[in-house]
């Protein structure tokens, strides 16, 4: 199997990030502070690094025509949504979605949109296909899980979002989307992200 340049730093962040699970999963039974504050701080490089290297706007190298044409369709049907214009995005994503339905982005933009158009219900279906693909990415899945708890938010459970916003900041410790949910629904972000 031949390496690409530059992929060796994502597939040792993987590798990292699947030791570092195993560690964290241990890590609040009776860890102290400082490896609880490590694992944290193990856990937001390794966020950061996967913000870095997978994005809608960048396909994987290896990926072929296919996979970077559905890229190139949800990228553009992101920023229609960040424009505003909900049913260009929708049409977007919806291609993305048909030429690979392997593409985590075009669920999870498609999430937004339901979520725009007041259809929680069916924003978190599309968030369970973006967890699955999005299962290696932690800065993603925490993305994942943020929008998950705005949706049980809106659904009226107030346990799923905590539920949800507490798995955000276990996948990245940095999602303020994450925060400012437990925040609003009464929870001290620091001491839920501090206890195991």
């Amino acid at each position: 199997m031949a390496i690409r340049r530059g992929t060796f730093p994502a597939l040792f962040s993987l590798m990292l990030l699947a030791a570092g699970t195993a560690l964290l999963g241990s890590a609040g039974c009776g860890a102290g502070p400082s490896k609880r504050m490590a694992g944290q701080e193990e856990a937001e490089r390794l966020a950061l690094a996967d913000r870095g290297t997978f994005d809608v706007s960048r396909p994987p190298p290896e990926a072929p025509p296919q996979r970077v044409a559905s890229f190139r369709s949800a990228a553009e049907g992101r920023a229609a949504l960040q424009q505003g214009d909900v049913t260009a995005a929708e049409d977007l994503l919806e291609r993305a979605l048909s030429l690979d339905p392997a593409n985590p982005f075009s669920y999870l933009y498609l999430a937004d949109v339901r979520i725009r158009q007041g259809d929680p219900r069916q924003a978190l279906v599309f968030l369970e296909k973006a967890e699955i693909h999005f299962r290696t990415h932690p800065y993603w899945l925490g993305e994942v899980y943020a929008r998950k708890g705005l949706c049980w938010e809106k659904l009226g459970s107030p346990d799923e979002a905590r539920r949800a916003y507490r798995k955000a900041l276990e996948s990245d410790p940095s999602n303020r989307a994450a925060r400012e949910g437990l925040e609003r629904l009464g929870n001290d972000a620091k001491k839920v992200q501090g206890a195991g």
